[in-house]
């Protein structure tokens, strides 16, 4: 069974903006895309100054690995 949703070609860029343009106007999508690159971007947080429970609770591997323990056995 094909989905509906399938595209043989690939969608060029060209054909996504007329698309935008036929659904919103081009106004619209000028005003859009001028507020898009007058707002700041979004960074990523620092992580570097979690402690590593913090950084296992959020799901990123410790800061730097954990100490060896030494083999009891002689």
């Amino acid at each position: 069974m094909m989905d509906s949703n399938f595209q043989s070609e690939p969608l060029r860029l060209n054909d996504l903006i007329d698309d935008l343009v036929a659904r919103h106007g081009m106004w619209r999508v000028v005003r859009v895309l001028i507020a898009r690159l007058a707002s700041p971007r979004a960074r990523r947080p620092l992580t570097d100054s979690l402690s590593d429970h913090l950084r296992r609770d959020i799901g990123l591997p410790p800061s730097h690995p954990p100490p060896r323990v030494p083999d009891p056995r002689f």
